[in-house]
């Protein structure tokens, strides 16, 4: 075996085991901690970065002798393992439990979690790039993690029983109050392209069983975009698509991104959904669904 393919065996090897401290309902903050730090480490070594620019914010991706990575917006990212270490402390210790958010500026908020997630998912896209469902998973634990330990009056589940029914809702996350109150529900994608679908479909199911208000769905995403044959960027949006849902199917209650896409944020989209940073909601608005 090679030192290269060792070393992302070990990443994997961690990562499965920062997984089953997350599934016993536990916050694996230094495990996260750990893997970001080896996959930032990991893409900054001697790797061709290629350039692209996609409605006027400049992506870059990666490449090494066999793959291509997704685009990534080198403004989010931390390229050094030890500042990400000593910011992702400062993010975990503004957690407070007490008002159920997270106490800092948005912008480090979201540049901690934005390199957490991205340098894991450059990673595999470089060395396992068949595990394509990987780096959503860690996603999820990254946000799980981090909202368990806002919402303490709160149990985390993934899946929605539906009374007098031989299936349930499958989903990403699931915060249910321990006492009164909404659940909240969290979709967590890298991306939605063709799943935008899937959220707005299990809102409209928890709406008709539940009644409206029972269940609140706030979609969590890092982008919305994609390659564009070998190097060139492409956001993949569907504004149209969403009106429609948002107007017919079900009423979502939020759409957050760690890489906001601009058509998102114009006012045919934000009259209708709430959309904004994933740093916005774990700082601020996630009180107004609670």
């Amino acid at each position: 075996m090679t030192k290269l393919g060792a070393h992302v065996q070990h990443i994997e090897r961690l990562f499965k085991q920062v997984k089953i401290i997350y599934d016993q309902n536990q916050s694996p903050f230094d495990g996260v901690c750990h893997v970001a730090k080896l996959c930032i480490e990991k893409i900054s070594r001697s790797l061709k970065r290629v350039q692209s620019i996609a409605n006027g914010k400049e992506y870059w991706v990666l490449q090494n002798d066999q793959n291509i990575t997704r685009p990534y917006l080198p403004t989010l990212l931390i390229e050094s393992s030890d500042e990400f270490e000593r910011l992702w402390g400062v993010v975990v210790r503004s957690i407070n439990p007490s008002t159920h958010v997270i106490e800092l500026d948005e912008d480090t908020i979201n540049n901690v979690i934005y390199t957490s997630v991205m340098s894991f998912a450059l990673t595999y896209d470089l060395w396992k790039p068949k595990s394509r469902k990987t780096p959503g998973t860690y996603f999820e634990v990254v946000l799980g993690s981090i909202m368990s330990r806002m919402l303490p009056l709160h149990t985390r589940l993934k899946h929605i029983i539906l009374p007098g029914q031989a299936e349930n809702v499958s989903t990403d996350i699931v915060f249910q109050p321990n006492g009164e109150g909404p659940s909240l529900v969290i979709p967590a994608k890298i991306t939605t392209r063709e799943r935008i679908v899937q959220p707005f479909a299990h809102q409209r199911i928890l709406d008709s069983v539940f009644g409206v208000g029972q269940y609140k769905s706030i979609l969590m995403c890092v982008s919305e975009t994609q390659r564009d044959e070998d190097t060139g960027v492409n956001d993949i949006c569907v504004p149209g698509t969403i009106r429609l849902f948002q107007t017919h199917l079900a009423r979502m209650y939020g759409i957050y991104y760690l890489d906001p896409p601009n058509r998102y944020l114009q006012d045919d989209i934000t009259s209708i959904i709430t959309v904004g940073s994933v740093a916005s909601f774990l700082s601020r608005d996630v009180v107004n669904f609670i």
